[in-house]
């Protein structure tokens, strides 16, 4: 490097490069998501167009409000982290349920056993009921209810017949302890056994093992 002379890295004049309308959104989004597995929901506007590296009148044209901000980092976090071949995975009836639902919990939980993931999530049950909601409501309809019915068919039963909360309370019950599992893993840092395999499927043998107790799944 010349002594004396900026590089043209360093040149405060050189134009920034500028982003599509959808390359912008996207960059605001990644940094909401960023400030919100932080400091929560309650992170400041200001404080997310300095990270963004953006002005608050800009970001405000791109979400006049926060609530819409909020609704696409619900949806960077938790609806485009699904991945359809998750679909096959638990309705496969040509294997066992257990197989399947190991396979499912196997790939799902490497995708949301991450910081941010756990982090977001967290808050979100904390801080923002309708958030909240909407998670529990994709949960309970891809996953939950899937376990029941897919449970309920490898027993001879019925897969068209409503889900009931008594049903669902165990497939909640497995979902949210493996949950817990992760934030004390990857969040807490609190001792937990080294093995999510064996976690997992422990987690899915106490689910079969109970599935149509209390008037559930018969």
């Amino acid at each position: 490097m010349t002594k004396g002379r900026a590089t043209p890295a360093s040149d405060s004049t050189a134009p920034r490069k500028r982003l599509s309308p959808e390359a912008r959104r996207g960059q605001i989004v990644t940094a909401a998501t960023e400030l919100f597995a932080e400091k929560g929901f309650d992170a400041s506007t200001r404080d997310l167009a300095k990270l963004a590296g953006i002005t608050q009148p800009l970001l405000y044209r791109y979400f006049p409000d926060k609530d819409g901000l909020i609704e696409a980092v619900y949806a960077r976090v938790f609806l485009d982290r699904w991945n359809p071949e998750w679909d096959a995975t638990l309705e496969d009836r040509g294997q066992p349920v257990r197989a399947r639902f190991a396979a499912f919990y196997d790939a799902y939980t490497d995708s949301i056993f991450d910081p941010v993931w756990l982090r977001i999530s967290s808050f979100a049950a904390l801080r923002e009921a309708r958030i909240n909601r909407w998670y529990n409501h994709v949960v309970e309809e891809l996953i939950l209810k899937r376990l029941v019915r897919e449970t309920r068919v490898e027993r001879g039963g019925e897969d068209r017949i409503r889900v009931t909360r008594a049903e669902l309370e165990p497939a909640w019950l497995l979902h949210g302890g493996l949950l817990n599992y992760g934030m004390r893993r990857h969040i807490l840092g609190l001792p937990v056994l080294d093995d999510k395999p064996r976690v997992i499927r422990g987690a899915i043998d106490q689910f079969l093992a109970g599935f149509g107790a209390e008037g559930g799944g018969s």
